[in-house]
């Protein structure tokens, strides 16, 4: 007897697994472990990994399939994950980003460049202000435009260096 597996039954076993036996690993940086878990999300079409024991919370805009995840640390230190996910009737990519940026008063841009990453291209921006600094990748695709970003206080900087790598190279569109 063959087995013979298309993409789209790849895909869904993929998917069924990941549902059945919750992705958890540890991960090491700057001296820092923690856990992630992957958040599959068939309604924003994404997929990405996120520090497991940090407190996630999901909106969904009223009769569209555009939301945002929010992942904060157990510590209440002002730091945010998130991840905003619009379809491209709803909002032009450069106004998403553009949004994002008008929420952070007398914020300067250190970073903006193109990457190429898993996921496909992306505009990455690193900027600071005297309080926070501000990191985010946006991606787009025929369909939809994605903003992930991690913020946080300046002085939290090394505690939490290294996440959003293993944030956005984890980060998947599903089609």
């Amino acid at each position: 007897m063959r087995l013979s597996l298309t993409l789209p039954s790849l895909q869904f076993l993929l998917l069924a697994s990941c549902l059945l036996f919750p992705a958890c690993s540890s991960v090491e940086h700057a001296g820092t472990t923690f856990k992630t878990g992957m958040h599959i999300d068939a309604v924003l079409e994404c997929a990405v990994e996120y520090p497991l024991l940090w407190t996630k919370d999901r909106r969904l805009s009223y009769g569209s399939k555009n939301g945002e995840i929010y992942w904060k640390p157990p510590e209440a230190d002002g730091t945010l994950l998130r991840l905003t996910s619009q379809q491209q009737q709803a909002i032009d990519p450069a106004q998403q980003l553009s949004h994002l940026l008008q929420e952070f008063t007398d914020l300067e841009i250190s970073l903006r460049e193109q990457v190429t990453l898993p996921a496909g291209e992306a505009t990455h921006i690193t900027a600071n202000n005297a309080e926070q600094h501000l990191e985010i990748y946006q991606f787009s695709n025929t369909n939809r435009s994605y903003l992930l970003s991690l913020t946080m206080l300046r002085e939290n900087l090394d505690r939490y260096s290294g996440i959003m790598n293993e944030v956005i190279d984890s980060f998947q569109i599903l089609q």
